[in-house]
């Protein structure tokens, strides 16, 4: 870390969790990750701090693990998987709910999708998981949820996934208009919520970045790398700073 500039790390687990994956166990799996990273952060607290992991498979089990993690083991948010496939179900919002009134974010990172979309790993790495996270924020959104929870702060990963190229047709069609009409749930119009996420900087075209400032805002982004061995090595320069540099932001 120090070799490479990196002064803090948030740490994560890969592990998908949720019921869908491993039934009634993700809870205690949940909690057996949350105590390992606990471990690496105590053992160098000033180098790490940690996102917790959720099981989601009882909603009480897991709004305890959430004030455990924040409470006990220090944690300072939580991550979670696009692979969830009742994400905006009423089971997980008091979850999600009760994360945002402890005033921690969620990063929602994508994994293999509920839903199959293709087959193979180079199109579901490099096609099916931004956008299957990046239907996991409009589901989140068009259940109201930030409406309940207007503190929630959720963490985008990979620069908003295809979200910030696609921000402006959602503009336009969740209007009422000839064609549609708007949402009889939501507060506000449904670009607001998009705009009120955050974003991870991990990305492997400057473009799509440039694309994300300009459509969310610097305070948006937070700035992120992935580790070598995720990427292939072509691409492992993709997710360093120089990535933001190339973006032509102030």
């Amino acid at each position: 870390m120090d070799r490479l500039g990196v002064d803090v790390s948030v740490l994560s687990h890969g592990l998908p969790l949720g019921p869908d994956v491993l039934g009634a166990e993700a809870d205690e799996w949940a909690m057996r990750i949350n105590d390992d990273l606990a471990r690496v952060v105590q053992t160098y607290p000033a180098k790490f701090i940690a996102f917790g992991s959720l099981g989601l498979a009882d909603p009480d089990r897991t709004i305890a693990e959430v004030d455990r993690c924040i409470t006990e083991l220090g944690f300072s948010g939580f991550q979670l998987f696009s692979n969830l496939a009742d994400l905006d179900a009423t089971r997980v919002g008091p979850v999600l709910s009760h994360i945002a009134r402890a005033g921690v974010p969620i990063h929602l990172h994508p994994t293999l999708p509920a839903h199959a979309m293709v087959s193979g790993a180079s199109l579901m790495l490099g096609f099916a998981f931004p956008v299957d996270s990046g239907l996991s924020v409009i589901r989140l959104i068009d259940s109201g949820l930030f409406d309940e929870a207007p503190d929630l702060a959720v963490i985008e990963s990979h620069a908003g996934g295809v979200l910030p190229y696609l921000a402006g047709r959602l503009d336009l069609y969740t209007e009422a208009s000839s064609l549609t009409t708007a949402s009889a749930t939501l507060d506000r119009p449904f670009g607001e919520y998009l705009r009120g996420l955050y974003v991870d900087t991990v990305c492997y075209h400057s473009a799509a970045l440039q694309c994300c400032y300009a459509t969310l805002g610097a305070s948006a982004c937070c700035t992120a790398r992935t580790t070598r061995s995720a990427v292939p090595a072509r691409l492992a320069s993709c997710s360093r700073p120089s990535t933001v540099r190339r973006t032509n932001v102030s």
